[in-house]
């Protein structure tokens, strides 16, 4: 026959641990060392999400620059390409100008980082499109494009594409 036997606590915890539970005192010294570390972590853990995301979303811009100029001067389907930039996402699009489809590639900014939209997109002759020329890859629409959070304008990403298309950020 088996006995159920309590374990019997140390003799160096029978006057405190064993003998009576955790008091009030305790708890709320726990709950307010939680919560101080808490207050201390958050904030960096938010702005670490910031600058990833505008870290991100320059390198998708780069990468959706990349693709048009790509596609033009391979004279893929035997047009050009071109990016609209718009406060909250980039529009990769077939042809000359800009036209609304289905077939367009869109990418879509995470909610913290916007373009501005007084001095955003500063391009050679104005306008908010960036169009290649087949077989060069050279654009008429050379200049950059400011990325920055919402809520924080300091932080920010110049992306600069120049007369020969060559794509760079500061």
């Amino acid at each position: 026959m088996i006995k159920n036997k309590k374990k019997a606590c140390p003799q160096y915890l029978q006057h405190s641990f064993c003998r009576r539970g955790i008091s009030l005192i305790e708890i709320i010294i726990i709950i307010s060392i939680i919560g101080i570390l808490s207050a201390i972590i958050t904030p960096n853990l938010s702005r670490f999400h910031n600058q990833q995301a505008l870290k991100n979303t320059a390198e998708d811009i780069i990468s959706l620059l990349d693709e048009a100029r790509g596609s033009t001067i391979s004279s893929k389907n035997l047009t050009t390409y071109g990016v609209r930039f718009l406060s909250d996402k980039a529009i990769l699009f077939p042809g000359l100008s800009y036209t609304e489809s289905v077939s367009n590639k869109q990418i879509d900014f995470d909610s913290v980082v916007q373009i501005p939209e007084t001095g955003g997109v500063n391009l050679n002759g104005g306008g908010i499109d960036i169009v290649f020329d087949r077989l060069t890859g050279d654009t008429l629409g050379y200049g950059t494009i400011l990325i920055q959070l919402v809520n924080d304008a300091t932080l920010q990403k110049v992306i600069s594409v120049n007369k020969i298309g060559v794509i760079s950020i500061n």
